[in-house]
């Protein structure tokens, strides 16, 4: 769950009716916020989030998955996870040094370290049948995707760049009318003089920088 888009993609879940939403990150902060929406809680570092789904599920796995991470995903560092991450270790690495080599020790950028991680679990919840959204960010050099775990599952992928011309509109009427509160997510305020430092604590995945307000000088 990436931190401004993932919430919001709890609260169109929520508001296009789905039945339960469940949201898998490892920050408290973020996932106290999806809690807040009403979404059900996984935090990878503790507990196998696959598996939690699909036990959470009966058996079954997710009807859908969004993953609104991209290449930005992590790997578990402890937990029950950790092990099946430390065995996939050589293809993470393999993936960095394929997906963005120029930005893995300089610059404010970085991937995470299992660029792969989000769309591994999200195949391995989903039931059979289920639906892939990709929304999370993955450059043109990325290459790894289950394939084959996902046509023997039968599912649908759908991904690609929002076309926010069509959207706008339909989503300024929602925060106008007051279906959807934007202001709930804000965690931080600065001064708009101030964005680019504000942008440098976000791009670092800082705690506590969700959303971040930037307000001109009085």
């Amino acid at each position: 769950m990436a931190r401004q888009v993932g919430q919001f993609a709890i609260a169109s879940a929520m508001l296009m009716g789905a039945g339960r939403v469940i949201a898998v990150d490892k920050h408290d902060d973020r996932l106290a916020i999806a809690r807040r929406q009403g979404a059900e809680i996984i935090n990878f570092e503790q507990e196998d989030s696959v598996q939690t789904i699909v036990a959470l599920t009966g058996g079954i796995g997710v009807d859908r998955v969004i993953d609104a991470v991209g290449v930005e995903s992590e790997h578990a560092h402890s937990g029950l996870a950790a092990e099946q991450a430390g065995k996939q270790e050589a293809e993470f690495q393999r993936e960095l040094d394929q997906t963005a080599p120029q930005h893995r020790d300089k610059g404010p950028f970085a991937p995470g370290d299992a660029p792969s991680q989000a769309l591994r679990w999200g195949v391995e919840a989903l039931a059979k049948a289920g639906t892939m959204a990709i929304i999370g960010v993955y450059p043109p050099t990325m290459e790894s995707f289950p394939i084959g775990q996902a046509m023997n599952k039968n599912l649908t992928v759908k991904m690609g760049n929002c076309n926010h011309r069509k959207y706008i509109p339909q989503l300024v009427d929602l925060v106008r009318s007051g279906v959807i509160d934007p202001v709930g997510l804000i965690t931080k305020a600065a001064e708009l003089t101030d964005a680019i430092d504000a942008y440098t604590h976000f791009d670092a995945r800082e705690p506590g920088w969700l959303k971040v307000e930037l307000e001109p000088a009085q």
